[in-house]
């Protein structure tokens, strides 16, 4: 079979045999459920929901924040292809990191071959961001969390993805009995923990207090935060309830909150911005909030703090017809963090369902010493899968209109 080398990436369904449904990357399944794609089934031998072993990291261990130094950044190949190649050239290019590509090609068209790794590893959707894995920085070494993800019924090869690649890794898994999407939780390098209430509803059966104690435990968390999201305390207005769809930190004294016209983004906004308003972080300086522009667009929320920072580089959701707000949110990321450099990345078919840069992607860290280019893991080989294509193949994503987010 033909491995393409283009620029441009496959449209065919690929079948896993593990996988739960087809993988379709020309209509990839949205953030939320799709009830007509998706059934509950019997949770896969080592998937978190049924066989995770709880583990609490030892001492030294702690969750960076995004802006440190960052190793690896994994891809799930499971849709929006030419976004995930731009992505990966990104972070190969001026991110300075590397690239970990599950079952995914065994080559990216101009990405360097030393800096990407395809890893034979199953999964149902493309948003990794949200079923991990979380990366842990130790004492020389390094570690994952592995929680529990918000679909793990319908999604059971996401949410045993992060236990395998631990394991691919050979890195520690700590394993925890909490439901938590990885879009919805923000670190400050000092241990504060930001998060959307979203994450208490996943969790009902367990008292605030518990998932508190659980996520302090895991993360060496010091404070956790809680933010209201729009639409709240029903459905999320974005489709998610992240906290990546409005917020982000640029360092340890200031955030980035997109500011909208219309309701509840409006009102969400606002709050948000009041919290940090006055307030001293954890580093002794008073917050410095910017504010740039979302709007909500025939059922889709357009955010551009759903961005990557990768080694001093930003890679920022960019959308069609929008070059004002494009600039704008580019110069607040500039001012926020002097010296970025900040890469706009098409996400148009994207953000329709529930995500752009930051729920498609994760971060490992890097190496206590610094070491940019992470480190060294096994990549094993791929089955041989046709990734060829003709020109002009690629017809346009399917939209899901009106669909319940879950």
């Amino acid at each position: 079979m033909k491995k393409n080398s283009g620029a441009a990436l496959l449209v065919l369904i690929v079948v896993f045999s593990s996988a739960a449904h087809a993988l379709d990357l020309n209509n990839p399944l949205p953030n939320w459920l799709d009830p007509s794609r998706e059934q509950a089934g019997k949770p896969l031998p080592g998937s978190s929901s049924s066989a995770i072993e709880p583990a609490v990291p030892p001492a030294g261990f702690r969750i960076p924040a995004e802006y440190e130094p960052v190793g690896a950044v994994v891809i799930s190949w499971a849709g929006y292809t030419d976004m995930l190649t731009s992505v990966a050239r990104a972070v190969t290019g001026p991110g300075k990191a590397q690239v970990f590509g599950v079952w995914a090609p065994e080559t990216l068209p101009g990405v360097p071959a030393g800096r990407y790794k395809a890893l034979d590893i199953p999964v149902d959707t493309v948003w990794v961001r949200d079923y991990g894995p979380f990366g842990l920085t130790g004492p020389g070494r390094l570690g994952i969390v592995d929680s529990v993800y918000r679909h793990y019924q319908y999604r059971q090869s996401d949410d045993a993805m992060p236990a395998s690649l631990g394991k691919t890794m050979g890195v520690d898994v700590f394993g925890v009995k909490v439901i938590l999407d990885g879009g919805n939780i923000m670190f400050d390098s000092k241990g504060n923990l930001f998060m959307t209430r979203r994450t208490y509803s996943w969790n009902s059966s367990m008292s605030q207090e518990q998932v508190d104690a659980a996520l302090k435990a895991q993360f060496k968390a010091k404070n956790i935060y809680t933010f209201d999201y729009a639409g709240y305390p029903g459905q999320p207005k974005d489709g998610t309830g992240h906290i990546d769809m409005f917020m982000k930190l640029l360092n340890d004294h200031t955030v980035l909150i997109s500011a909208a016209d219309s309701e509840p983004f409006k009102s969400n906004s606002e709050k948000a911005q009041a919290w940090f308003r006055g307030r001293t972080a954890a580093d002794g300086q008073p917050y410095r909030i910017l504010t740039i522009k979302g709007w909500e667009n025939s059922g889709t929320w357009y955010t551009y703090t759903n961005s990557l920072i990768v080694n001093n580089t930003v890679l920022m959701p960019s959308y069609s017809g929008r070059s004002a707000e494009e600039a704008q949110a580019a110069a607040a990321y500039s001012s926020g963090m002097p010296g970025v450099s900040v890469i706009p990345i098409n996400s148009d078919s994207s953000i329709t369902a529930g995500g752009s840069i930051h729920c498609v992607t994760q971060t490992i860290p890097a190496l206590p010493a610094g070491r940019p280019g992470g480190f060294p893991v096994a990549a094993p080989q791929a089955p041989a899968r046709d990734f060829s294509y003709a020109p002009g193949e690629v017809p346009a994503l399917a939209r899901l209109e009106n669909q319940e987010p879950f």
